[in-house]
């Protein structure tokens, strides 16, 4: 019996996130992503593809997802397939002829079409919940990470994308935790393009977030991610970026040892000279880090000793309401140090403010923040 392709993949030519910016160019990480397009051969369009009628079209075209059906009908069928998954009902029909270990297959076949298809099937199929617990059932995460090194940025970014809503429960992240992939997506994140790097942030974010022991927080601190989110902060990120990797910093240092390594790597004068940035959703996202961090005793001393209290005392001006908040709850967490309180003292009309504030968390929390200056041993 004929089998399937397995090529070679030679290493692709990865770019530093900062290659765009060098270049003079303005172009975002949305901008970049709409620049790619799937490589479809003349001949090919799912709006004019003949099929079964209606339950027999989804098991008739993966019936014809076989070692020897003809190349030009295996891609015809891929792209018909990954636009009808789009409906549900297709999907848990496509779920019953066994389409993602089917898929599975595919997704290392040396024709880049059928690897563009065959992964935008199963990221059409993640986005539902059925399809992202049919391919933990099927152990299919460590076959496919093999993509991470594919040749084509369409195929690494969709298979990418597809890992981020693996990920979004917590079945996905213990899966992905147990293949041992958390530390492939640390080292492929900085080297990767701008529109693939916020896909792995995402997958990031949801295994530090939802990963449990023994895995987390080991994983990201042996993987060094503390030190590569900071190293990315510090030569400079594209907002969109910037913003993803200042909540994976928040999200690691809700551990003991993520505060520790966020003192230790010099993290927090990174984070303190993004309070400058242009851009409130970085700011916001600086502040929510600092926020994380400063619960640690040694981390509010180092911000205190930067003189960054001004900063987030400047910031309840702003109109980010998630930026006042997070900056707030840092003040907060400073004013437990009592040269941060002597500082804060000139915040309290400020925050006095926000006590009419129509956002109970906000108005709750410069309550309490108030509460911690003015506190009296």
């Amino acid at each position: 019996m004929t089998t399937t392709a397995q090529p070679h993949f030679t290493p692709f030519h990865s770019f530093d996130s900062q290659d765009l910016e060098h270049s003079g160019s303005d172009l975002t990480p949305q901008d970049i992503s709409n620049l790619r397009s799937p490589t479809i051969p003349p001949g090919i369009d799912p709006t004019k593809q003949q099929l079964a009628y209606g339950r027999r079209a989804v098991p008739k075209l993966i019936s014809d997802l076989t070692p020897t059906t003809p190349l030009h009908h295996l891609q015809s069928a891929l792209t018909s397939l990954s636009d009808l998954f789009h409906a549900p009902e297709n999907v848990a029909q496509g779920l019953d002829c066994r389409i993602v270990e089917i898929l599975g297959k595919w997704v290392g076949h040396s024709d880049v079409t059928v690897r563009q298809k065959a992964t935008e099937c199963l990221k059409v199929l993640g986005g539902h919940a059925i399809g992202r617990a049919s391919m933990v059932e099927c152990s299919t995460l460590v076959p496919l990470s093999k993509l991470f090194d594919d040749p084509d940025p369409l195929v690494r970014k969709t298979i990418h994308t597809t890992f981020s809503l693996i990920t979004l429960h917590t079945s996905g992240v213990t899966s992905l935790l147990h293949s041992i992939l958390f530390d492939p997506l640390i080292q492929k994140l900085p080297h990767e393009a701008l529109d693939i790097q916020l896909v792995i942030l995402d997958t990031c974010y949801n295994c530090i977030r939802l990963g449990k022991a023994p895995f987390m927080p080991r994983d990201a601190l042996e993987a060094g991610a503390m030190e590569v989110f900071t190293k990315m902060l510090k030569v400079g990120c594209v907002r969109d970026v910037a913003v993803r990797v200042a909540d994976c910093v928040m999200v690691l240092s809700h551990y003991h040892e993520g505060k520790k390594l966020a003192c230790q790597l010099n993290t927090i004068p990174v984070l303190i000279d993004l309070l400058h940035n242009k851009h409130s959703t970085v700011r916001a996202a600086a502040a929510g880090a600092l926020m994380s961090i400063t619960i640690d005793v040694e981390a509010k001393r180092i911000v205190v000793r930067e003189n960054a209290l001004p900063v987030l005392m400047d910031l309840l001006k702003d109109k980010n309401q998630l930026l006042v908040l997070n900056a707030v709850k840092t003040i907060t967490n400073c004013a437990e140090d009592y040269r941060g309180r002597f500082q804060l003292h000139g915040c309290i009309k400020q925050l006095q403010a926000l006590f009419e504030s129509p956002r109970q968390e906000l108005a709750e929390a410069a309550k309490k923040a108030v509460q911690v200056i003015t506190w009296r041993p």
